[in-house]
């Protein structure tokens, strides 16, 4: 397995109008790319929207090098020929619903308290980038906050939108139905909507939900908890939608082992296929797969089905999906820990009973298992040979380090977790029309306002 030095992609890479290619050369002026016609070297543009789940913060070795999934991406498919130009919206802690562009306009004046938004200033993405959030969201220094990329396409029209949630948000039925959905469903008419006559990648632009992954021990507490972003969430944090929580298990039933809480989760992101998405990337049943799982029991399938009145696109998939050759597992029992980022000995995890040091996010292992069933999805190819993370530097950031053996049984999994599958992860509508939105019992949908216009891209300097 040959480890590949990647470049730059991101709104960094924009200096002099120049945009990033693959291997980081600067292959085009931003303007008129949508009047190029698209061929096998045109970069995939695909725009990532989540949280830490996305951005993924460092362990505690290396604290400078981030666990990141758009960079990982990057490295996998230019290291089997696909060039990528990305950009990343990532706000800690926070939900796909406080993303939305009717929610996040451009040219905001932060300066203006009738505004009620900051301008935001990170590791990432600097003042000028002219990027806002909402009042009273905070952010961490190693996200990159900026709704406003979805609008701006910097590198021509998406071929891939990318959203991911706030890790127990889909496993709470009533909360995904209030946040995720109306928020996968706005993204997919503002996608329709955009009014470029261009050939895409697939087609058409594609919505893609990340389904993420269960926790190690799964969830111990009775009630989902607070966010620690609650401007995220306007209609309430996650507790409002578990009624009673602290008396009534029924929701804790459905997330109390890691292999029920991945199903529930699969099950929730996969209501986004009838939701305005086309794919759904099963990242967290990747997970279970290379933790070797045992078969998920009937009466936690049962119950989390019922909360959507059977098991909707995800029927007849044999759970936990498995790697034909059970050596690449290699993450059975304890070893699943390296999965999860170490926080260091100092740390008291309240994700394991067994002393463990990690919390909830990936590691560079399980990050770089996600990036690889992301290309596996995306590109419906074998991610089996790809490069892995060296020490490359990818979009100005130093990768972190794993070692041949891990990856190549990484690759293995997301094979085999993928592409026998294709017709389930590829199964949804691209689009879902205002009229066609299903109703939702007790949904709190808030639709975005007719008419949405894409701005102009702001100037950018190189970071």
């Amino acid at each position: 397995l040959a480890a590949v030095a990647a470049g730059g992609g991101g709104r960094w890479a924009l200096a002099a109008g120049l945009r990033r290619g693959e291997g980081g050369a600067d292959v085009g002026a931003s303007v008129g790319l949508d009047s190029r016609p698209p061929s096998a070297e045109d970069p995939l543009k695909i725009l990532f929207v989540g949280n830490s789940f996305t951005y993924g913060p460092a362990d505690y070795r290396s604290p400078e090098k981030q666990n990141n999934l758009p960079r990982m991406f990057k490295l996998v498919a230019e290291s089997l020929g696909h060039p990528v130009d990305w950009e990343e919206d990532t706000i800690g802690g926070c939900s796909a619903y406080a993303h939305r562009p009717s929610a996040n306009p451009s040219g905001r004046n932060c300066l203006d308290a009738k505004a009620n938004c900051s301008a935001v200033h990170s590791n990432w993405v600097k003042l000028s980038d002219e990027c806002t959030v909402n009042g009273g969201i905070t952010w961490w220094p190693d996200s990159s906050p900026c709704p406003q990329a979805f609008e701006r396409q910097d590198f021509g029209s998406w071929d891939v939108v990318v959203l991911q949630d706030h890790s127990l948000l889909p496993s709470v039925p009533d909360a995904l139905k209030s946040y995720f959905l109306p928020a996968s469903r706005e993204y997919s008419r503002v996608l329709k909507g955009s009014g470029r006559k261009v050939t895409y990648r697939f087609g058409e632009p594609l919505l893609a939900s990340y389904m993420t992954w269960g926790y190690y021990d799964g969830v111990k507490d009775l009630c989902p908890g607070p966010s620690g972003n609650p401007a995220c969430y306007p209609l309430g944090e996650l507790d409002t939608f578990v009624p009673n929580c602290s008396k009534n298990r029924s929701w804790h039933d459905t997330v109390e082992t890691h292999a029920c809480q991945s199903y529930s989760l699969a099950r929730g992101y996969s209501e986004s296929l009838t939701n305005g998405a086309r794919v759904v990337v099963p990242a967290g049943l990747a997970w279970e797969a290379a933790r070797g799982s045992a078969p998920l029991p009937e009466v936690c399938r049962a119950k989390i089905d019922s909360a959507y009145g059977g098991p909707g696109r995800l029927a007849g998939l044999e759970l936990p999906l498995r790697v034909q050759d059970q050596s690449y597992a290699r993450f059975k029992g304890s070893e699943a820990h390296r999965l999860y980022r170490d926080k260091g000995p100092t740390y008291t995890s309240p994700y394991c009973n067994d002393g463990c040091h990690h919390d909830h996010h990936a590691s560079a292992q399980g990050m770089y298992l996600n990036a690889l069933v992301f290309y596996a999805t995306l590109f419906k190819s074998s991610p089996i040979g790809a490069a892995f993370p060296q020490g490359q530097t990818v979009g100005g950031m130093v990768l972190p380090t794993i070692d041949a053996a891990d990856a190549e049984a990484l690759q293995h999994i997301a094979h085999d977790v993928v592409l026998p599958h294709l017709n389930v992860w590829w199964s949804g509508s691209a689009y879902v029309g205002e009229e066609q939105i299903p109703h939702v019992a007790g949904s709190r949908d808030i639709a975005p306002p007719s008419g949405f216009r894409a701005s102009k891209p702001a100037l950018m300097d190189d970071i």
